[in-house]
C-alpha cells in the first residue's frame, strides 16, 4: 500500500451542524486506531481512527460539552463533543495534557489520516485489516511515544 502523503498544516475540521470548528496548525504526532471497545461505543464504528497532535497547536470555536471517561487502561480522558450535534471530536488525556486526539472523520479532508499504529487490537472487530507497516499493539501502550515512533518512521520530518 503505498501511504498518502501528509498535507501542510492547518489541518480544519468541525461537527455536523458546523456549530464548532477547530484548526489544527502543526503536524499531527501520529495516527492512531484504537479498537478499545469504548471507542467502538462513542465511534458507532469498529475503532475510532485518531489524529494524536500538541494542544498548544489545536485551536477551536463553539459551544462543547465535555464528558470525563476512564478508559480500559485505567487513564482518563475528557471527551469533547459539539453542544448542538453531540459529535464526538476531539478527546484531551489527562495523563498528557499536553496532547489532544482528534477524531480523524471530523477533519474537512481526512483523506491522508491512514493509520500508522492500531491500539487494543485483541479488541479489534472481524474483518478489520492492518496496514502491514503500521505498528500493533496489544492494550494500551505504557507510553504514547511509541505511537509518534511510528509516525515518524513511515512520515520522516521535512528538514
Amino acid at each position: 500500500m503505498k501511504r498518502p502523503s501528509i498535507p501542510a498544516p492547518p489541518h480544519a475540521g468541525g461537527c455536523l451542524c458546523g456549530a464548532v470548528r477547530y484548526r489544527l496548525d502543526a503536524r499531527p504526532l501520529a495516527v492512531n486506531a484504537c479498537h478499545c471497545h469504548d471507542c467502538k461505543k462513542l465511534s458507532g464504528a469498529t475503532n475510532l481512527l485518531m489524529i494524536l497532535a500538541m494542544r498548544d497547536a489545536f485551536r477551536h470555536q463553539g459551544a462543547v460539552e465535555r464528558y470525563r471517561k476512564r478508559a480500559d487502561s485505567g487513564r482518563e480522558v475528557d471527551i469533547v463533543r459539539c453542544a448542538t450535534c453531540g459529535v464526538r471530536m476531539w478527546h484531551e488525556p489527562l495523563t498528557g495534557a499536553h496532547f489532544v486526539f482528534i477524531a480523524a472523520g471530523t477533519l474537512d479532508d481526512s483523506s491522508w489520516a491512514v493509520p500508522t499504529s492500531h491500539i487494543w487490537v485483541e479488541k479489534a472487530s472481524p474483518g478489520v485489516g492492518f496496514e502491514g507497516d503500521a505498528v500493533k499493539v496489544v492494550g494500551q501502550p505504557g507510553d504514547r511515544q511509541l505511537l509518534i515512533d511510528a509516525f515518524d518512521r513511515l512520515y520522516p520530518s521535512q528538514p
